[in-house]
């Protein structure tokens, strides 16, 4: 844009000299014309209405869609041209609509370099929530045996009272302070985990599964009769070579919570 400036004044200085001169007519016609022409510029070039621009990120979407269309990652010049011709609100609506397409046309690389090159853009909270829905979206094309992960409570594990409420939480060994699952249960029959439980999309146990993590269980239960509460926690290791695990609980994991 400063070279636009640049040139603006280069072009003006005959058109100045020519109206600083004593021995000129028409000053004013020739100033009235030159003032029209500079705007005119101006607006094609630089003002929302400059079609000149949109003709740039028109044909910046052919090429970025000519590589996702052959699966290719996108160019770093074409990543380049995106912060150079679009504001912030520009990039992560293109992004968001180059990224589905990508992943809708299965078209995984071109979508994963996408996804990468976009994450700092999406700043609000609203937005990171778009991002790592995408994010998602992508992780359970490229590993589809991923989608359905989940852990679940061995029936035959052994629970110290007859059960009123409880509840399961996981959290990543030295992770941070939030769960990738949590769920409230009233029946031990049927207790399990899937990334539907997940609180972030994305920060789930399809994610733990594929890095391989160390997950602390946490576990809290109100016994029907007496009130008294037991809790359980324990580490799991995942591994990417299985979606699911099962875990059996003893009876010498449960701690009984002075009242």
């Amino acid at each position: 844009m400063f070279i636009f400036y640049l040139l603006i004044l280069f072009a003006a200085l005959p058109i100045i000299a020519y109206l600083l001169s004593q021995k000129t007519n028409n000053k004013g016609l020739i100033f009235g014309i030159t003032v029209i022409v500079l705007l005119f510029c101006l607006i094609i070039f630089t003002s929302k209405f400059a079609f000149l621009g949109n003709l740039k990120k028109q044909t910046l979407t052919t090429k970025i869609l000519d590589e996702v269309y052959i699966d290719s990652k996108i160019s770093k010049d074409n990543l380049i041209l995106i912060e150079e011709y679009l504001n912030e609100d520009e990039v992560v609506s293109w992004m968001i609509s180059l990224i589905s397409e990508s992943i809708e046309l299965n078209k995984l690389n071109s979508a994963e370099s996408l996804i990468t090159f976009s994450e700092k853009f999406f700043t609000s909270n609203s937005e990171k929530i778009i991002f790592y829905g995408l994010y998602t979206e992508l992780r359970d094309r490229k590993f589809p045996q991923f989608k359905n992960a989940s852990l679940v409570i061995d029936k035959e594990s052994f629970f110290p009272c007859l059960l009123n409420t409880g509840s399961l939480k996981l959290f990543i060994m030295n992770g941070p302070d939030i769960p990738i699952a949590e769920i409230e249960f009233q029946n031990i029959q049927n207790i399990s985990l899937t990334n539907k439980n997940s609180i972030i999309p994305g920060f789930d146990l399809a994610s733990a599964y594929l890095n391989n993590e160390s997950v602390e269980m946490d576990i809290e239960i109100t016994c029907k009769n007496s009130l008294d509460v037991f809790s359980l926690k324990n580490l799991i290791i995942l591994t990417k070579e299985k979606a699911i695990s099962v875990y059996k609980i003893n009876s010498n994991e449960w701690l009984k919570k002075p009242q």
